[in-house]
């Protein structure tokens, strides 16, 4: 059965990930990083899009399995460069790219949460 609420989720959660896409791609042009780096945003980006491209396409079916999948694959990324670089300002280092950085990674990683956890009880077993 499929929840209400997927398909305006599903609208939100494509959004999201062409903004990812729009966001990285400038960050991986501006400043550079290693390819494996950027391709593993461009995984979640796909999951996220193709768990919402699904879902909108195909409205008997639920694809709130896959939107969780995006979600969580991307909640982990956002915590993972959020840490890293917080620990890397403990440390006494400094970052390569302006503090705002890590502003954006901490208003990001709060948003990824909520929204990882909405879409996982959105992909909860049901009974029929």
């Amino acid at each position: 059965m499929r929840p209400k609420l997927e398909t305006p989720f599903a609208i939100l959660t494509m959004a999201a990930a062409l903004l990812h896409f729009a966001g990285e791609t400038y960050y991986h042009v501006l400043y550079g990083q290693p390819f494996p780096a950027y391709l593993v945003d461009l995984i979640a980006i796909g999951l996220m899009l193709l768990g919402s491209g699904s879902s909108l396409m195909r409205r008997d079916i639920s694809s709130a399995g896959w939107i969780a999948a995006g979600w969580a694959f991307t909640l982990c990324l956002n915590y993972r460069s959020y840490f890293n670089r917080v620990y890397q300002k403990q440390a006494g280092g400094e970052l390569d790219e302006p503090s705002v950085v890590l502003t954006i990674l901490g208003v990001t990683l709060i948003t990824n949460a909520v929204a990882c956890l909405f879409a996982l009880w959105l992909a909860r077993p049901r009974r029929g």
